[in-house]
């Protein structure tokens, strides 16, 4: 065998492996991002839960969030729930970790009223939550 058989051989190989841990690492990213994105859907339930009640007095008892998008430009996230099966309601997060402000941005005031002093909701909330990847 040649030399520059050889050498072509090596390159090979680290190509292949080189190949490998960037797929690997790529592949890590992604399920970092879903788990992110599962703990803010949680994060929002309990806010909607504790900020918010429904106009029509009915208590919320259901979340299904509809759109989880990044704006690139301001790097914040806009998340989109649909509560009870009828009333959308959106929220912006400066960032996807636990200290990221949680902020409405856009609701109807005919379908929820916003409470002057917010309840907190504890570990574990009576809502049924339909997570983005579920649906």
């Amino acid at each position: 065998m040649d030399r520059h058989k050889k050498w072509g051989i090596i390159a090979l190989v680290i190509c292949v492996i080189g190949g490998i841990v960037m797929f690997s690492l790529n592949h890590q990213k992604e399920k970092t991002l879903e788990e992110k994105m599962r703990i803010e859907q949680d994060r929002v339930a309990k806010f909607l839960v504790s900020n918010y009640d429904l106009a029509d007095g009915q208590k919320i008892e259901r979340v299904e969030f509809v759109e989880f998008q990044k704006n690139e430009s301001t790097g914040s996230w806009r998340i989109t729930a649909k509560v009870n099966g009828q009333y959308d309601i959106s929220v912006k997060i400066d960032s996807l970790n636990e200290n990221g402000k949680i902020r409405s941005s856009n609701y109807s005031p005919t379908e929820f009223i916003k409470r002057e002093h917010k309840e907190e909701a504890g570990y574990d909330i009576a809502v049924k939550i339909i997570y983005l990847e579920e649906r």
